[in-house]
């Protein structure tokens, strides 16, 4: 089965995802890899910083495309928490696989995002981004909120909901 993570900075698509794979037994697929951006032009170490919004997205959409282009069987796939915003990509996991939302609340988000030295949002604007996306990232398959759960406990989740 393919999965495909979905969800706002710092929810856990990265972490939870290579830990699900591992279960799994399957690939594991981080379109956040710098290899990925190099080979459409973005320079090392640069990803939507040196580009407008659309020119990202439209890379976003290309590593998607080409990843399930591949016929890749059985993968878990974490996408960038802006994945949802072009109907396209909504459209390419809906009919190559399952999607999990996976949620938390703002406070946890800004804790976590401020651990991993990202980008540091208040937590009204991380209130306000999160809502700004809810109805995109509710057209998921299953939601998880992983506020209070361990990687361990998000990833029997998921394979619980999906009855891997």
């Amino acid at each position: 089965m393919n999965i495909f993570l979905i969800g706002f900075m710092g929810v856990g698509k990265t972490t939870v995802g290579k830990v699900l794979a591992k279960k799994l037994n399957c690939d594991f697929m981080d379109p956040d890899d710098k290899e990925h951006w190099v080979k459409r032009g973005f320079p090392k170490g640069q990803t939507q910083s040196t580009r407008s919004d659309g020119e990202y997205y439209e890379v976003q959409t290309n590593i998607l495309k080409d990843y399930i282009k591949k016929n890749v069987i059985d993968f878990v796939y974490s996408t960038d928490g802006s994945i949802v915003l072009r109907d396209e990509n909504i459209e390419l996991m809906k009919s190559n696989g399952k999607i999990i939302y996976l949620s938390s609340d703002a406070k946890t988000l800004c804790g976590r995002i401020s651990q991993q030295g990202k980008a540091k949002y208040s937590l009204e604007s991380t209130k306000e981004h999160m809502k700004s996306r809810e109805h995109k990232y509710k057209i998921a398959d299953f939601e998880i909120d992983t506020s209070n759960n361990s990687v361990e406990e998000t990833c029997l989740s998921i394979i619980s909901l999906l009855e891997l």
